[in-house]
């Protein structure tokens, strides 16, 4: 669709100061035969959820800005009837508490139909009415949630004295709405919407109630005494007395709705907390910890909360915004009945279509930890955290998508990405650290690695993947603003974020932009955008000729090189880094598989030489690998190996105490199977040519098999054999033979 649309937007008041809460928009419908389709496209600000005879048909919009703001087209017939007929959409505004992704201008509502015959009927704002919904508004709330950055959104307070029943029908009597404005696709010449429409570019989030039950904790006094009842799954119907909550554990993290149904005395307030774990010390927040996952004895329970008022009648509760939990503490301030609570699980539809096993005990679980905190870690857009801020940033978000590129065909969510931080571009050139966010945040080196995300992108992804945006323009843009951060004083180059290392402020290494971590980030942006312009141009970005190279690259690649073998040789100067040698080797790499590896000196990781280095967190231990080309990946995974240990169902942010025990920086080790292990990558635009070079270290088996978009590869080790059958050409490098091969399967 192009242009003006046909409807409008309405809203529930003409006043923007009216627009916070929640909101009814409902319509009528009377038919004498069912259509045999009723697309519509809708959208909503901030969100909606749709209801078509009180069955929920679709949640959004798509996350995205006032600039790019999404809509959804959906077909209505087979949820619609001979008769009469309640379109209901649900929409909410939590103004400025909203989580930090969500933009908004004010509160609005939009549907349009396909079908001109229908537009009667469904256009806004012809037969619409809206209400307020009673008993149905939100706070910002939580119990002992310690000093962590959180922006994830308000807790809600839903109250069964006053929240009518069937809502969803459109019970509620409704007034004209306001009409707000036309509708506009982006690029209308009208020039007057707060929202330019995009169609959604991803599918549409799962909704699916789980079927495992939770496991029944403890029901205690503060004192953590008296458990009653007994350890085992939840069976409903459960009584809750005042003073006695009960600690509900799933087993696992979970990103889901909850839905509770209550029964009690008018006014007994329900009080559901959400953790990713339980604390220890949780009353005093300098020596929060949490120990072993597992376990619950002598602990506490600290988090975000939702408060559930009963009514007269038993009632269900179900939050407008999911929430994210392992473990669910529901407290009473008088006695109630619990006579159901089940999570209504949400993300991105991520199908997994590859897998990894191995004759080591050590690799399943690792497999499956780090594929569920990849899962956990994906929305409607890539999330650092689900708990704590779902928010994309640069530095997860290229990880995530590398994983992304290797566990699946989908492409839909990493295209998605790539386009959201170009989106987020400054008129100083660098990207924003985190997109799409209300509040602009500046990490300069994020913006490097958006560029590398580019690079990815076209070897993992079809050409056509390519943001119509980028040019050579934009590269130069992002990486002569970098240049000129070098320059200025640390106070004034934004947040040099690296990684978080305990001596580092903020987590920036010394010397910020001109730091040999950061210098060697930037010439690795560099190498990774002269192959990626010769593909812009049509050229072989595989084989970028030295004449067309950055006639400085080499000397300053020198120079870094120098710069650290002195921190070796002479500790005096400065303490090493492990980050710096990390990126500084990637970069050597990167130049040998381009044919110019003698460009620069040979080196190997300093191993024991940086036994005194700043080491890298889980984050960067990714780069650490891509380094380091471990022999023995297992190994090398050892931190991670803890974290299961220690009860973990995803991987943390970073070394305990810690703040998020689901971290999508963490989840590498499911890449790293395939890259380091199977030794698998693509080194030609579109996957259309691999290189694969297995390390397989202490393991005797494996069998990796990967969702490449042309088929699936598969690498295989029995008994001192490889066994590789791929869709492409590719180059094979075994025990000593290097060998390009044709599409198919060899043994070697």
């Amino acid at each position: 669709m192009s242009g003006q649309w046909r409807a409008s937007w309405i809203g529930p008041a003409f006043d923007p100061r009216g627009d916070l809460g929640v909101f009814v928009f409902m319509r009528s419908l009377t038919l004498d035969r069912t259509p045999g389709k009723a697309r519509v496209r809708l959208s909503a600000d901030q969100r909606y959820k749709l209801y078509v005879n009180g069955k929920l048909v679709e949640f959004g919009p798509q996350r995205g800005d006032g600039l790019h703001w999404h809509y959804e087209t959906v077909d209505l017939a087979p949820y619609l009837k001979v008769g009469g007929n309640a379109i209901v959409a649900l929409v909410w505004n939590f103004g400025r508490w909203a989580p930090m992704a969500q933009h908004t201008a004010r509160t609005a509502f939009l549907v349009e139909a396909e079908d001109e015959e229908l537009k009667e009927e469904l256009d806004t704002p012809g037969g619409w009415t809206v209400a307020s919904v009673p008993g149905w508004w939100f706070e910002m709330m939580h119990n002992r949630l310690g000093y962590f950055y959180i922006d994830v959104g308000p807790g809600e307070v839903l109250d069964g004295r006053t929240l009518p029943e069937g809502w969803e029908t459109g019970s509620i009597p409704g007034e004209k709405p306001n009409p707000v404005t036309w509708a506009e696709s982006r690029g209308t010449p009208a020039g007057g919407t707060a929202w330019s429409l995009v169609p959604r570019s991803i599918p549409s989030m799962r909704y699916e109630i789980r079927g495992t039950p939770p496991t029944v904790r403890r029901g205690f006094h503060d004192d953590h005494a008296d458990p009653t009842p007994k350890e085992g799954p939840l069976r409903a119907p459960i009584r809750i007395e005042p003073g006695k909550p009960l600690l509900l554990d799933y087993g696992e993290l979970l990103c889901a709705y909850p839905r509770v149904r209550l029964s009690g005395d008018p006014g007994a307030t329900v009080t559901v907390v959400y953790a990713e774990s339980m604390w220890v010390h949780a009353d005093k927040p300098s020596l929060n910890d949490k120990g072993n996952r597992n376990e619950v004895k002598g602990k506490r329970i600290q988090g975000y909360l939702d408060k559930f008022v009963c009514g007269e009648e038993a009632r269900t509760f179900e939050t407008a915004w999911w929430r994210t939990f392992r473990y669910v503490q529901i407290e009473a301030d008088r006695p109630v009945t619990v006579a159901a609570f089940d999570a209504v699980e949400t993300g991105y539809p991520y199908a997994v279509e590859s897998s990894f096993e191995a004759d080591d005990d050590r690799v399943g679980p690792l497999w499956d930890v780090s594929v569920r905190t990849a899962k956990r870690c994906a929305g409607e857009t890539y999330f650092d955290c689900p708990y704590y801020e779902q928010l994309q940033y640069g530095g997860d978000t290229r990880i995530q998508i590398l994983i992304h590129y290797l566990l699946s065909r989908d492409r839909a969510l990493t295209r998605n990405a790539v386009r959201q931080f170009g989106w987020s571009l400054m008129e100083n050139g660098l990207t924003q650290s985190r997109y799409p966010s209300r509040q602009p945040q500046v990490i300069p080196p994020f913006s490097l690695f958006w560029l590398l995300m580019l690079h990815d992108q076209m070897l993992y992804d079809r050409p056509q993947a390519r943001p119509d945006f980028v040019d050579a323009r934009v590269i130069d843009g992002v990486i002569d603003a970098y240049r000129s951060l070098q320059h200025l004083p640390i106070s004034e180059q934004f947040w040099q974020f690296g990684d978080w290392v305990p001596a580092w402020g903020w987590g920036m290494p010394p010397g910020g932009a001109a730091s040999a971590t950061h210098s060697a980030l930037l010439e690795l942006a560099i190498v990774a955008m002269h192959s990626y312009r010769e593909w812009l141009e049509g050229d072989d970005p595989m084989n970028v000729p030295f004449a067309s190279l950055d006639a400085g690259l080499f000397p300053r690649l020198h120079a870094l090189g120098e710069r650290l073998r002195r921190r070796l040789a002479q500790p005096e100067e400065g303490k090493t880094t492990e980050h710096e040698w990390a990126l500084y080797l990637t970069l050597r790499h990167t130049l040998r598989e381009l044919g110019a590896a003698e460009a620069i000196e040979d080196v190997a990781w300093p191993g024991y030489a940086l036994a005194d280095a700043a080491p890298c967190s889980y984050y960067f231990q990714f780069y650490k690998h891509e380094a380091m080309l471990p022999e023995d990946y297992l190994a090398a995974l050892k931190p991670w190996t803890e974290m299961i240990e220690a009860g973990l169902s995803t991987f943390a942010e970073n070394p305990p105490p810690v703040r998020s025990d689901c971290h999508a920086w963490s989840a590498h080790p499911a890449l790293g199977f395939f890259r380091h292990v199977a030794g698998v990558r693509s080194d030609a635009p579109g996957w259309a040519h691999s290189v694969i070079a297995p390390r397989p270290g202490t393991l005797k088996r494996f069998d990796a098999r990967i969702a490449h978009p042309d088929g699936d590869l598969t690498v295989r080790l029995d008994d001192g054999k490889v066994t590789v059958d791929c869709p492409t050409p590719y180059r094979l490098v075994w025990q000593g033979r290097d060998q390009e091969l044709p599409p198919g399967r060899t043994t070697a």
